[in-house]
């Protein structure tokens, strides 16, 4: 059973810790209904696995840990070139809806 949440029901509260427990950045503005509707329509982009969510640089020992939302496609190829290259390399983790690998380079 596939049941879906209707947002336009739920408080302005509520919708902030719905998209903050998703790791979804959202800056909170004055006009309620603005944040209201903008908070909506990223969680139900991210519903329908339509949400690209940034890419993640951490900095670490002689490179980056870099995390990847799978469906960034253009930073997904990007690091598969410098894996070819052995300049990164697959950390085997999944983290925040991001997969992890290891650069000695930040993407761009």
């Amino acid at each position: 059973m596939n049941e879906t949440t209707d947002y336009e029901k739920l408080r302005l509260d509520v919708l902030q810790q719905m998209i903050e427990i998703r790791s979804i950045p959202f800056k909170v503005y004055k006009k309620d209904t603005d944040t209201k509707k903008g908070i909506i329509e990223l969680l139900l982009l991210d519903d329908q696995g339509k949400y690209i969510r940034e890419t993640t640089h951490e900095k670490s020992e002689g490179g980056y840990i870099i995390g990847i939302d799978f469906n960034n496609k253009k930073h997904m190829s990007d690091i598969s070139k410098l894996i070819e290259k052995k300049d990164a390399y697959k950390l085997n983790r999944y983290c925040d809806n991001r997969l992890q690998y290891w650069s000695n380079q930040k993407l761009l």
